[in-house]
């Protein structure tokens, strides 16, 4: 063989276990190993691409174990680039099932579970430039390349040799159901281990190396078992994979990194992997030597790396490409995205890429950087607009008789503006619910939003602190409202949104001034009919709509109120005559809720909350009690009537501890100060008055196991609030204890 001896390598897929790859080119290089070619399939394809760009194997493990890589595969954006203006409201949904229409309605399932928009921009981004500098031809990249997709419609390979190679990387590392296929050339691509998960066979075919070294981190396939459905679907589209020899006898070394047991998707073990790949290959190096004598010369190597590297022109945006959107929809996009100007870097455009992959009309969105001679690059992006229609199903069940049904239905249409048609329902024992709301959006230099909504709520407290069996009183708190509301919303920089607006809402309070009274008994109701306007400013970027763990939030609203109260009393209150009485009070409310930087096995998050407000007392103790501001830190307080907690003016804060079991598991502990300015006490005529200022204060808190499944939250939490009649608690959920918003927040 001698100094005209080629050496080719192969890697296989495997899913995160791929991330072993990372440690056999290393081992490779540091004893001097030749590589004069490269091919991979699915993680072997991101491994062997990103060596054929001119990154060293040190560069590749350090990208793998970053958090920026993190991010790409598991979809999570990082909150720089969260765009909160156009993010609809949190509600109680689990699943959403998309529908679209021609002349009849049709439903298509998603074909990921990950968000895609990471790793698109991400693969652009690391491999444009290398794409570039080899123009565009795999076998000028610093090593020659090659990796392989499956072409599902043809039952067939996709060999890439040429083209842009974050797209090649991208559609090879497509895996079924959970990252977005790649449409290339008119052909719909999924990872190519379903066809060619150890891709010697094109090696040889394209190359003809002397020598093959391999690295498979898969083990043979198993025969389907009759419970286990993944284990099927596997059989049914995955072609068995071949490790037969195909080079000249002796001449292709295959080498097994010993990994433990993970799941295809996990690389909370990569850097175990990459120790376990580098070992695995010293262990093989003197047979490795042994066949191939010839000895890399690490200098040179450097060099023609260095020089490819400073080969490729850096990534300048000077122009823009929108594809697959008609004349308007594609007006909306360039309004949305409102980039200031050419030329570019891609750190500058990534906001406005993100800001635009995360509006909710959008289906996909897949970014390209080619570069044209004499121009620098172009930014392509191929769009399709979402569905028309959405269907959410969701809800919570719960130990406490808070159990509730969740629907809804969304419209969406994309034209030179945006719009939104949605109507949702809870149904439930404690809390029921209906909601039509239209949203506008204007994509304009100022973009803005027009709301409008129309919300019937009714809480119903005593069924809520009941248990599982059937009590026979009626109840004795019931809050019912109708709001119609009518808003502005600019955006405030990424993260937050100014909106302005007006309520008018009538809430009709039913209750009994005792606990202690007959099914015979006639309840007091208070009506406080009310036109409001308002002004907010909020932000949200907490991880999860319920139990989060990182992000924060913030709200400051002000609200001016001009209503008429009234009142018919029953035959629980001191009196029987009708009450009539006009109020106008102001509302000012703040809130931030922040988590702090992990700090070892804790994750710290910081709540605060203040209301300033001139509201008068309302006729009764219980009627002032209801229309009071409150303060319900976590999930089982939001269902329950303490009057502790509530008041006109206060302020409130506390501390949550949060230990991550693992990536889903939680212990939760929250501590909270709840400190009235001045609290609603009750005199014996059951009237209201105010306490003296400052004079008492209440302590709550929680503690809770979570598991934060793929679908809903699971927990079980046990609670305390100071003075109550019974403090102590406990409560299991499933699901997501979300309410519409009331009409006086």
């Amino acid at each position: 063989m001698g100094q005209a001896q080629k050496v080719g390598v192969v890697l296989s897929g495997g899913g995160a276990a791929g991330v072993a790859h990372v440690g056999v080119l290393k081992a490779l290089e540091a004893n001097n190993i030749p590589i004069d070619y490269i091919a991979g399939t699915s993680m072997g394809a991101l491994v062997g691409g990103m060596y054929a760009m001119g990154y060293t194997p040190s560069q590749i493990e350090s990208l793998i174990l970053s958090d920026d890589f993190a991010k790409m595969v598991s979809g999570k954006i990082n909150n720089r680039y969260y765009y909160f203006f156009r993010q609809p409201e949190s509600n109680a949904s689990w699943i959403g099932l998309k529908f679209y229409t021609d002349s009849t309605l049709h439903y298509r399932p998603p074909a990921n579970m990950i968000s895609p928009i990471n790793m698109d921009f991400g693969m652009m981004q690391y491999t444009a430039r290398a794409s570039a500098a080899s123009g565009y031809n795999f076998d000028s990249l610093f090593v020659p390349f090659r990796c392989v997709a499956a072409d599902i419609h043809n039952k067939k390979e996709v060999i890439f040799s040429k083209g842009d190679l974050g797209v090649a990387l991208r559609a090879s590392s497509a895996y079924p159901f959970y990252l977005k296929p790649v449409s290339y050339d008119n052909k719909l691509l999924f990872d190519g281990g379903l066809y060619n998960n150890f891709p010697a066979d094109v090696m040889y075919a394209d190359f003809l190396p002397d020598v093959i070294i391999g690295s498979t981190v898969v083990s043979e396939m198993t025969p389907p078992v009759e419970d286990d459905l993944y284990s099927q679907i596997k059989n049914m589209v995955m072609e068995r994979t071949s490790y037969t020899p195909v080079c000249e006898e002796g001449a292709m070394i295959i080498i097994k990194p010993r990994i433990p047991k993970v799941s295809i998707l996990d690389f909370g073990q990569s850097r175990s992997m990459v120790d376990s790949g580098y070992v695995s290959t010293l262990r093989r190096i003197e047979e490795i030597r042994h066949l191939i004598p010839r000895v890399a010369d690490s200098m040179q190597i450097a060099r023609r790396r260095k020089n490819f590297v400073e080969k490729a022109k850096p990534i300048t945006i000077t122009s823009l490409e929108i594809q697959g959107l008609e004349k308007n929809p594609a007006r909306y996009v360039a309004g949305i995205m409102r980039i200031p100007g050419f030329p570019m870097t891609l750190d500058e455009l990534r906001p406005y890429y993100y800001r635009l992959a995360l509006d909710d009309k959008i289906s996909k969105i897949y970014p390209t950087a080619t570069y044209l001679p004499n121009q620098n690059y172009q930014l392509k992006l191929q769009m399709k607009p979402d569905k028309d229609y959405t269907v959410q199903f969701g809800g919570v069940f719960s130990s406490r008789p808070v159990n509730m049904g969740f629907i809804a239905l969304k419209y969406k249409h994309l034209g030179f503006m945006g719009l939104s048609a949605e109507g949702n329902a809870y149904f439930g024992k404690f809390y029921s619910s209906a909601q039509v709301k239209t949203v506008l959006d204007f994509p304009f230099r100022l973009p803005f939003l027009v709301e409008a909504d129309f919300t019937l709520n009714n809480f119903d407290f005593f069924n809520s602190a009941s248990t599982f069996f059937e009590d026979t009183r009626p109840s004795y708190l019931i809050q019912y409202e109708e709001a119609w509301n009518g808003a502005v919303a600019i955006p405030v920089g990424n993260k937050a949104k100014i909106k302005t607006g007006y309520t008018y809402a009538r809430l009709v309070d039913d209750y009994y001034q005792t606990q202690e009274f007959l099914s015979v008994d006639t309840a007091d109701r208070t009506k406080f009919s009310h036109n409001a306007v308002f002004v907010n400013i909020e932000g949200d970027h907490l991880n999860r709509k319920q139990f989060a763990n990182s992000g924060g939030s913030f709200l400051v609203t002000a609200r001016y109120f001009n209503g008429v109260e009234e009142n018919i009393p029953g035959s629980t209150g001191t009196t029987n005559s009708y009450f009539r009485t006009h109020h106008e009070f102001y509302r000012i409310k703040m809130r931030a809720d922040k988590f702090l930087t992990r700090s070892g096995w804790v994750r710290i998050g910081l709540y605060g909350e203040a209301v300033l407000s001139n509201q008068p007392l309302f006729n009764n103790y219980t009627a002032s009690q209801l229309q009071a501001a409150v303060f319900s830190p976590f999930l089982e307080s939001r269902t329950l009537f303490l009057p502790n907690f509530r008041a006109h003016q206060y302020i409130a804060g506390g501390m949550k501890l949060i230990f991550p079991l693992t990536s889903r598991f939680d212990i939760r502990l929250e501590g909270y100060v709840f400190q009235p300015y001045k609290q609603i006490l009750e005199n014996p005529e059951k009237q209201a008055y105010l306490g003296q200022p400052f004079e008492k204060r209440f302590i709550t808190g929680s503690a809770a196991l979570v598991y934060n499944s793929p679908l809903a939250p699971i927990s079980f939490c046990a609670n305390y609030y100071q003075d109550e009649k019974n403090p102590f608690s406990f409560i299991f959920t499933v699901g997501y204890l979300l309410f519409n918003r009331k009409a006086t927040e």
